[in-house]
């Protein structure tokens, strides 16, 4: 359940997101946690909205547009560490 996921399986989930759907096409094989997704192009504004759709769908996190800024999406790292910081303050 999305709600017991570990850091470890948060960030394992993005990166398959990121993979095979943001990416469409294009293969950048050194994909990483540590990726820099805006710097890399992985990420643009079209993409950071269907990420946060999916974190809102699949992992049932709202992220405040206050908090859809650049630096919670440097890596997927951060972006997993936005969505538990979010859980927690819901919890």
């Amino acid at each position: 359940m999305a709600d017991e996921d570990t850091r470890t399986d948060l960030v394992e989930r993005l990166l398959n997101f990121t993979r095979n759907d943001l990416l469409g096409d294009r293969e950048i094989e050194d994909l990483t946690a540590r990726t820099p997704l805006l710097e890399w192009g992985v990420l643009n504004s079209m993409q950071t909205a269907r990420l946060v759709a999916w974190i809102r769908e699949e992992l049932g996190v709202r992220i405040p547009p206050a908090r859809i800024v650049s630096r919670n999406f440097r890596t997927l790292e951060t972006v997993a560490d936005l969505v538990l910081s979010l859980r927690e303050g819901a919890a």
